[in-house]
Order: structure tokens, then C-alpha cells, then sequence
């Protein structure tokens, strides 16, 4: 599979602060990658790098395998970015979506082209009529796309495309981005708070924190406050008085996690578990099937706090789980990993 995209030894800094360090990232032409990760941890900075529509403090983004600098216009016609945010021109809804094909002399036929990519986005024709102050937030979301897949763009970055908009709107940005890949082979990176959606679509997700990338997921992430114990570990206490254990850190972390696999069923009473293991109570809220890790998902509710646990067929065939049910989960405090301040 060719490489499209690749990042190199970058860094990027706003008044002296990093916000995201990645050594290296390798997109490759063709697929669809997620960005997942908490609002802070660089998931629009690096798509705006991607995109080359701001110059990284360091390192060097390859395109086809060259070096290209930021602001590229051959370049850039082949990238388009959706920002979380998208400006609509106060205009029609089809000199919006034309807007980007005339600046790049291509206006064969625009009218066919307006249409097809209102059509991509669920919209009929008779939207290309109307002026930008008549569309519903999802419609307006859905018009910004079209403009870009107007273009047919090699690769199509989207930063929170689901973000604020309706069911349907979701349903028809979904719908559009696949037929992009599956028509044009359009190479797809998305940024999103909404893993499912992510799940659902990517072939791979990547997991961001305080700008850099994570081996694992976030989904089990603890901020703390962290006290010590007597017991030579740190502890932080969840709504419901439960605490959650773990090894001290080395330095000034803060922020632990426990993989998703790291939790397993409490042993019954009369098979007493090691003294190392502890605890959580929690009630089952959701079994899911995630596609990526080939594996069922479940979602307990300890206190205030989500946790996902990855589970075998048979531990839920065994356990007969559904959503409502009471569960134990046991975990060990020193397979709780510690994230990078």
C-alpha cells in the first residue's frame, strides 16, 4: 500500500508551549484513520499540519513521499481540510460549493458538479438556491462538506465533522465520506470525540494526549486528585467513595490508565483473590462490538466514571451481562500505566 502522507520529527509550540511532538506518523493512500482523544491533545494542530495550512515549529511532512512546505498550492489542491468550524461564504449555497472549483480553473460543467456533491451529502439540487443564512447547523455542516468533495480530493481531513448536528445530518457525513473513499479513493483522516462513529468507519485509530501519540486508548483515563496510601500506592476517589489504586509515579504524572483489557471478573468469595488485586463495583450500561479490536466492549459506570472493558465471548456468554446488571471488575494498581505530564 503506497504512503500519502508522512510526518517526520515534528513539533509544534504556540508562546513557548509544546501542543503536539510526534516522532513519526505514516498515513497511507487509501484508508481511513481516526484521531481520538480529549479536547487539548492536538487533534486540530495535526490536522492542520497535515493539511499544510500551518507551518509545524520542527520536522518535515512528506506527500507522496516528497517534502512539501506548508502553503503549498500544488500541493494543497490535492489536500482540503473541514475545520470544526466551517466558514460559509455569505452567499448561495452554490457559489459556495463552486467557490473551490473556480479558484482552481476547473469549471467544466459546475452545475453537475454542485449537484453531485449536494447529492453525496444527502441534499437535493433545489439547496443550491439558497443563501447561507437559510440552512440548519447540520445543513450548513453538510454544505461545508460538499464544497470539499466538489474537489474530489486526494486526501480529506475532517476535524469533529458530527460535531452539533442532528441524526440525520451524522447519518448523510458518514455516508458521503465512504463513497468518497470507495468512488475516488480518497484517503480520509478524521478527528472526533465520538469513537463509536470512529470504530465504526476507520481502519485505524489514533489515540492523542497532551500532543502526543499513546500506545494504547484513553478511554480509561484517571486525573485524579491522587493521595498516597499506607499501602506504598496512590489513590483517587471516584463519586461513589470507591477508590481507584495504582503505583506511584515516577515523576510529576498525573494522569493514569488502565488498559481496557486490564480489568478481569472478581473471583467469587470462596476463591479469594491475591492481595495485590483490587476492586471496582459498577452497573453495565452497554456491550458493543468493536470492529478495530476484534473483540466485544463493555461499558460499566463506577460512580461518576465510564470505564471500557475489552471482554471474550465467553466471559459475557458466562456472566449472561446486560445493560442494568451489577459487576465487579478486578484490576491489578501496578498494571495502571501512568501518562506523560
Amino acid at each position: 500500500m503506497k504512503e500519502i502522507l508522512r510526518l517526520k520529527q515534528v513539533r509544534h509550540s504556540y508562546n513557548g508551549r509544546t501542543v503536539l511532538t510526534m516522532p513519526e506518523l505514516r498515513i497511507m493512500s487509501g484508508t481511513i484513520t481516526g484521531l481520538a482523544g480529549p479536547n487539548g491533545s492536538g487533534k486540530s494542530t495535526l490536522l492542520k499540519i497535515m493539511a499544510l495550512t500551518e507551518r509545524c515549529s520542527s520536522g518535515t511532512v512528506y506527500f507522496n513521499g516528497s517534502a512539501v512546505a506548508p502553503f503549498d498550492k500544488q500541493v494543497r489542491h490535492r489536500l482540503t481540510l473541514l475545520p470544526q468550524a466551517p466558514y460559509l461564504l455569505k452567499r448561495t449555497v452554490s457559489d459556495n460549493i463552486s467557490y473551490g472549483l473556480k479558484i482552481r480553473n476547473r469549471t467544466e460543467d459546475i452545475t453537475a458538479a454542485v449537484h453531485g456533491a449536494l447529492e453525496l451529502v444527502g441534499l437535493d439540487a433545489s439547496f443550491s438556491n439558497r443563501l447561507w443564512f437559510e440552512l440548519s447547523g447540520g445543513e450548513a455542516r453538510r454544505v461545508a462538506l460538499a464544497a470539499r468533495l466538489a474537489l474530489k480530493p486526494a486526501c480529506l481531513l475532517l476535524d469533529e465533522p458530527t460535531a452539533g448536528v442532528d441524526m440525520e445530518s451524522a447519518r448523510s457525513i458518514r455516508r458521503a465520506v465512504l463513497l468518497a473513499r470507495r468512488d475516488w479513493g480518497t484517503t480520509l483522516v478524521i478527528a472526533s470525540h465520538h469513537q463509536f462513529w470512529l470504530n465504526d468507519i476507520c481502519e485505524e485509530l489514533i489515540y492523542l494526549y497532551n500532543g502526543r501519540r499513546l500506545r494504547g486508548s484513553f478511554e480509561n483515563i484517571l486525573l485524579g486528585p491522587w493521595e498516597r496510601t499506607g499501602e506504598g500506592l496512590v489513590r483517587a476517589q471516584l463519586a461513589d467513595g470507591q477508590y481507584v489504586y495504582a503505583a506511584p509515579p515516577q515523576g510529576r504524572e498525573n494522569a493514569a490508565v488502565i488498559d481496557t483489557g486490564g480489568f478481569a471478573p472478581a473471583r467469587p468469595q470462596k476463591e479469594p483473590a491475591a492481595r495485590t488485586i483490587r476492586e471496582l463495583r459498577g452497573t453495565v450500561t452497554g456491550i458493543f462490538q468493536d470492529r478495530l479490536q476484534d473483540a466485544p466492549r463493555i461499558h460499566v459506570i463506577c460512580g461518576d466514571h465510564l470505564f471500557v472493558v475489552a471482554a471474550s465471548d465467553q466471559f459475557l456468554r458466562d456472566r449472561e451481562l446486560r445493560p442494568g446488571q451489577q459487576v465487579t471488575l478486578a484490576y491489578d494498581p501496578a498494571a495502571v500505566s501512568w501518562l506523560p505530564a
